[in-house]
């Protein structure tokens, strides 16, 4: 349990040594996980540490084991826009990319070849979709309504890729879809600071009043929660 506790903390840090050193005595660590089963891979691919990833895929991490919702190490890269763990999850072997995995990571060439594909939509979808509305994900969010397009283009906004954003929203998205705790493309691109994304969503309607199921606040209070001045200044506008 000590060891189980060592390595999440040292990937979380992006401390390689000590992950090398924890590893050269216990390579099973890399089946280690928290209390939402997620593994050091898991962490690595949050924080984006790929020198760290690269490590525990040599000891043998499972690049499919799932969190308690069902995420790969690929599906949380993709969710967290950490492009560098991605790609390397990808380059050894990781399966499961999707529609919803290539717009959070700004893939604009596969997302068009997808959508091209002529595929049925729930087939191009994430994996985990829970069976019933929860607090992450409310009955009004296009997951839970099966809008895959709207889910990818919410998808896109929140990890700031317009390019993405502006060919979903050509294809039939919702601009003002709303994914984890019902918040809006629009909040989600405010609270993680992607300022061009926040004036792309402006520019074409998103609405400023909707207020998310969790904190019950809009877009130009979950930027004041992230802190980012700007942002909130351009939402605040008249």
């Amino acid at each position: 349990m000590k060891h189980a506790v060592e390595i999440i903390q040292a990937v979380k840090d992006g401390t390689a040594p000590a992950v090398e050193r924890l590893l050269s005595k216990d390579p099973g660590l890399t089946r280690a996980t928290d209390e939402h089963l997620k593994t050091p891979l898991h962490w690595a691919a949050e924080r984006d540490h790929d020198a760290v990833a690269a490590m525990l895929l040599d000891a043998g991490a499972d690049l499919e084991a799932q969190t308690s919702w069902g995420a790969t190490p690929l599906d949380w890269a993709a969710t967290l826009g950490s492009t560098k763990v991605a790609e390397l999850l990808i380059a050894r072997g990781a399966t499961g990319m999707n529609l919803v995995s290539a717009a959070r990571l700004g893939k604009l060439d596969l997302v068009r070849t997808l959508l091209d594909s002529g595929a049925p939509l729930p087939s191009l979808a994430r994996r985990a979709v829970p069976a019933e509305p929860n607090v992450y994900w409310v009955a009004d969010s296009a997951c839970m309504k099966g809008d895959v397009i709207s889910d990818a283009f919410h998808s896109a906004c929140r990890n700031g890729h317009t390019a993405v954003a502006a060919l979903l929203l050509e294809r039939g998205a919702d601009v003002n879809a709303k994914g984890v705790f019902g918040g809006t493309a629009l909040h989600w691109a405010a609270i993680n600071g992607h300022e061009d994304a926040v004036a792309f969503l402006l520019a074409h309607g998103a609405d400023l009043t909707i207020r998310d199921a969790k904190f019950d606040s809009t877009p130009e209070g979950w930027a004041t929660e992230g802190q980012h001045d700007e942002i909130r200044e351009l939402l605040g506008r008249p």
